[in-house]
């Protein structure tokens, strides 16, 4: 009942459907930001390889093995077999 009355309440109302558009837009743009943020990348010094990861560590490469040495280059080959 109550979440019938809010349903209306949101609906007869312009401005409000503009206030939670705008939420949800920059909802979304936050977490897209923090998400950028946490990306790191890695290069392989054995092999050559570059990888990138998001909200975590890698310690060794996907190819080889050897232990990763973090990178500040953004071109990366994410399809290591």
């Amino acid at each position: 009942m109550l979440f019938e009355k809010v349903l209306k309440f949101i609906y007869a109302d312009p401005l409000m459907n503009i206030l939670i558009l705008v939420l949800f837009v920059w909802a979304c743009v936050w977490a897209y930001q923090k998400s950028v943020k946490s990306r790191k990348y890695y290069k392989c010094p054995q092999c050559g390889e570059s990888f990138r990861s998001e909200h975590m560590e890698s310690k060794h490469c996907k190819v080889c093995g050897a232990e990763l040495t973090q990178a500040n280059d953004t071109n990366v080959n994410d399809k290591a077999v």
